[in-house]
């Protein structure tokens, strides 16, 4: 994602499900236009392999963009490194 600023972030946790990449963008997108977001970080990896910020994506009201996409089937959980929410979108993923 490229937000307004010009800043690039890839959302932590997840990765790209190539049947279902159009779906999660036109999610993304209707999610967060004209919307204001925030973003939060890990504290054990800051920046994929490509010098990527990698990040938490939430709306104002505390929905977690992330975590929704799985619970969609959007997108698939990352499991090449550790992070804070692995375990927990591992269920929502096992859940749906």
């Amino acid at each position: 994602m490229i937000l307004n600023n010009g800043l690039k972030i890839r959302l932590l946790g997840v990765k790209e499900n190539p049947g279902k990449k159009g779906d999660a963008i036109q999610f993304l997108r209707e999610k967060t236009r004209g919307k204001k977001i925030f973003l939060k970080f890990d504290t054990t990896i800051k920046y994929d392999d490509n010098n990527t910020l990698l990040c938490y994506l939430y709306l104002f009201n505390k929905t977690f963009l992330n975590a929704h996409l799985i619970k969609n089937g959007l997108v698939d959980v990352d499991t090449a490194f550790d992070y804070k929410y692995r375990s927990k979108f591992l269920s929502e993923r096992i859940a749906t």
